[in-house]
């Protein structure tokens, strides 16, 4: 289906651990025949030298100094925050600074996790926000989970649109400050990091859109709602999720554990199906371990992706992380890749 959609970009961050599922998700926007700028804060000087060695006139890079010289509030919170605190802290400040490089009134900017990958036509999202100033999209947790993880927001921050208007400006702005004020990783009075902020959106500015369908940002801790079927059109495969189109889905908590891909769909108590394993989980693992293939091949540098948390909370995450990794293998929750190196 071809959609047309607004004067767009991009923008994403990731740095030389997540470089491959930063390339898998630009490549799923490539094959949909999205050719919109992608702007990327690389998080160390080896993302950025892989991605400008590409020579790809639509994959521009920047670096956090970029921000920091535009923001000169920024720098300092780097002795006060987590890694991840500061990240969570530049992505409405990446935002603005990739809308002002445009300069293009009424155009749309839209921020996208590096662990999405798109299955069917990135405009079919643009054409749900029509020509709303702000998109965003509902976490949708299953009732039982919405008391556990509501602290966490109603809104995703996977995907989030903004347009170059009144509204638009206005929005992302207030989120920017607000970030900059705080953004601990820590839930507090209902805030948490970037995203607890989105819950204030619809009611900060006329014109928010909340992006409707099952298939837009479908993830781990909300595939439990939802049946899967899939169609052969062609020669390709679309999947479905009840009904509708999955545009796309948000790999979250996948990790790689020697020849094992784990995903977090037991974290969510949402144990895989035959399609979501088959028709969503297969495709994008066999493309995201192609890619990293090739970067072993060319000898790229990659980081271990960071740990989340440091001291005791890092021990604890540790050891529930491979609790879990057992788990979600001997339970049918990881893929198996044999052609992968241990």
């Amino acid at each position: 289906m071809n959609v047309r959609a607004p004067r767009h970009a991009y923008v994403t961050y990731f740095d030389s651990g997540y470089l491959a599922r930063g390339l898998t998700l630009v490549s799923s926007l490539r094959d949909h025949g999205d050719k919109a700028p992608v702007w990327v804060l690389c998080l160390d000087e080896a993302a950025k030298r892989y991605l400008d060695d590409l020579d790809d006139p639509s994959i521009h890079t920047l670096m956090a100094a970029d921000i920091e010289a535009q923001e000169q509030r920024l720098a300092p919170l780097r002795a006060t925050r987590s890694r991840m605190e500061y990240y969570f802290t530049c992505t409405p400040l990446l935002l603005k600074y990739v809308r002002g490089q445009l300069g293009d009134p009424g155009s749309v900017v839209v921020y996208l996790d590096a662990d999405l990958y798109f299955f069917d036509d990135p405009a079919l999202s643009l054409s749900e926000l029509g020509s709303g100033s702000v998109g965003i999209i509902e976490h949708r947790y299953p009732e039982r989970l919405a008391r556990r993880l509501g602290k966490y927001g109603r809104f995703n921050v996977g995907w989030v649109a903004f347009r170059d208007d009144k509204n638009g400006r206005r929005c992302l702005d207030w989120w920017a400050e607000s970030c900059l004020e705080w953004c601990s990783d820590t839930p507090e009075d209902g805030k948490y990091a970037d995203q607890g902020y989105l819950d204030s959106f619809p009611g900060l500015v006329d014109n928010v859109v909340i992006l409707p369908g099952a298939g837009q940002d479908l993830a781990p801790w909300n595939t439990r709602r939802y049946s899967f079927t899939a169609q052969l059109q062609g020669d390709t495969t679309r999947v479905y999720v009840d009904g509708d189109p999955l545009v796309f889905f948000h790999f979250h908590g996948v990790r790689r554990t020697r020849r094992w891909y784990v995903t977090s769909q037991l974290v969510y108590g949402s144990p895989m199906g035959s399609s979501l394993r088959n028709d969503v989980y297969q495709p994008y693992l066999r493309r995201l371990a192609a890619i990293e293939a090739g970067l072993r091949a060319r000898r790229t540098v990659a980081m271990p992706i960071a740990r989340r948390g440091t001291g005791l909370r890092g021990l604890l995450f540790g050891i529930q992380r491979n609790i879990l990794d057992a788990a979600s293998i001997l339970s049918g929750n990881a893929i198996y890749l044999p052609s992968l190196r241990d």
